[in-house]
């Protein structure tokens, strides 16, 4: 039978394995034991829309999370807000980076070689900093965008315009390590307490082609307008209405002009000019950077290359030397003027890739567009004023369905005449409007009785035919009135309920 080792032994081997431990806990260059990493569900994430001096509103519905940001949004930089709330228990104090975009791990893993750019870095410190509720604001562009150069989001510029795109994003988290890479994200875009499982949702395309072809028909106060649908859009159709000296037309139709902060129901339709017009949100010159000459770079000489100097080449030295004005890839001309072929963008004469005269192309040699887009700074564009700046106080319908084809516009003035302009926007409140002119002049529709009186009387007195020595029967009375049959009789009445 074996042996076993003394009591004595025995305790000392205990001793000794607790020594050794304890040594490994406490001798230079060991490492304590580590908590946890953070997961998702550790945070409360909530996000929230702004009003036009950047406020926090309501939180976001679900509403808001799948039809608020649209591109009159993106392009008047209304800013959306999230709450970080940590509310783990034991976690490691690693740093966290939270970030804001689409498809953040593939950004940060290609460094921006790839085809997204790094996503703009909303805040770095640790959970505890988070513990009691921390806020932070981005511009909608960054949930479809990554930035150019700086992270930062105080100072960070996007790598595109609001335009083009479709998607959802969100915040991504990573922790322990300062870049984040492919598989450091424990969040990726979809977390939050609004609607779980889900990102913000973001449109940057407008309804593809605007409704064509139209056909106007008058009535007694009323027109009916009809048209072709090249491509439905998703939501439906306004009605704009002018008088024949450009005045909005006070015809009866009664609702409420949308505001910043509506709730986007499928029903109305949002333009920069109309939802900030002095410029961007929380700004006012319209280019973010607060020196009121519109071109973003900060140096208040309007030419975009932030030296300030002015003459557009970046050296500073006030004259531009390395090529000559007017050539492509060189500053414009005199009232930004460029060669043939060419455009003036952001004081750069660029190739075109338009027909001059068509909607953000350049004018004509002649300096004309095509109607009704105006030719502003040798660039054509759609009119800022009456009708065409689709202004709320011209609408004069109700929501029409996306598959309407035609509308009817009572309350109008006999003998007037009037202009037209329809709108079809998409569930984001995108918008495309009909270029066409569209007029018409309501007139005073006659019953039988009136039309009989304003051709003599032919029809007698209470209704009964005239005798004279030819014969003058119903059916050729009905011809000399130009309704022949019955038949005529009955289009004459279901036009008069119509139009």
């Amino acid at each position: 039978m074996q042996r076993s080792a003394p009591r004595t032994l025995r305790a000392r081997s205990a001793v000794l394995v607790g020594v050794t431990a304890l040594a490994a806990l406490t001798l230079p260059g060991s490492r304590p034991a580590r908590a946890d990493p953070p997961t998702a569900q550790d945070f409360q994430i909530y996000y929230y829309i702004t009003d036009e001096q950047g406020q926090r509103g309501r939180q976001m519905s679900q509403q808001d999370m799948t039809s608020f940001v649209n591109q009159a949004r993106c392009t008047c930089e209304q800013k959306i807000i999230t709450r970080i709330t940590y509310q783990g228990s034991t976690v490691d104090q690693d740093q966290l980076n939270t970030y804001v975009g689409q498809n953040c791990a593939t950004a940060q893993a290609n460094a921006g070689l790839g085809q997204y750019a790094p996503c703009a870095l909303l805040s770095s410190g640790t959970p505890q900093a988070l513990q009691t509720g921390s806020e932070f604001s981005f511009a909608p562009i960054f949930l479809a965008y990554g930035v150019e150069g700086e992270q930062g989001i105080a100072n960070a510029v996007a790598d595109g315009t609001c335009s083009g795109l479709e998607g959802s994003g969100g915040l991504w988290m990573c922790s322990g390590t300062n870049g984040c890479q492919m598989g450091d994200f424990f969040m990726q875009g979809n977390t939050n307490s609004n609607i779980p499982d889900t990102g913000i949702s973001y449109d940057y395309q407008a309804p593809l082609n605007p409704p064509t072809n139209f056909e106007v028909s008058a009535g007694d106060s009323a027109v009916v307008i009809t048209w072709d649908v090249t491509a439905t859009p998703e939501a439906g159709y306004r009605v704009l209405c002018a008088d024949e000296d450009g005045n909005p037309v006070d015809n009866g139709v009664s609702f409420s002009p949308p505001t910043a902060t509506s709730i986007v129901n499928g029903t109305i339709y949002y333009t920069p000019d109309n939802l900030c017009p002095g410029g961007v949100f929380g700004d006012g010159d319209g280019d973010g950077d607060g020196d009121g000459d519109g071109d973003g770079d900060g140096d208040g000489d309007g030419d975009g290359d932030g030296d300030g100097d002015g003459d557009g080449d970046g050296d500073g030295d006030t004259t531009d030397t390395d090529c000559v004005e007017g050539t492509e890839g060189c500053a414009c001309g005199p009232d930004d003027s460029c060669d043939d072929s060419l455009t003036c963008e952001s004081g750069i004469c660029e190739p075109l890739d338009c027909t001059p005269g068509e909607l953000s192309c350049v004018c004509t040699a002649e300096g004309t567009c095509t109607e009704p887009n105006e030719c502003q700074d040798n660039l054509c564009l759609a009119p800022s004023s009456g009708i065409h700046s689709l202004d709320w106080d011209y609408v004069c319908s109700d929501h029409l369905g996306f598959n309407t084809t035609e509308a009817r516009i009572e309350g109008l003035e006999n003998g007037k005449t009037y202009q037209f302009v329809v709108v079809a926007y998409d569930k984001a409140g995108n918008y495309v409007a009909s270029t066409e002119t569209i007029t018409a002049k309501p007139v005073k529709t006659n019953g039988l009785w009136e039309q009989c009186e304003s051709q003599g009387n032919i029809c007698g007195e209470g209704w009964s035919c005239s005798v004279s020595d030819e014969p003058y029967g119903l059916g050729s009375l009905l011809g000399g009135l130009g309704l022949v049959g019955l038949g005529a009789g009955l289009t004459l009445r279901r036009r008069r309920r119509r139009a």
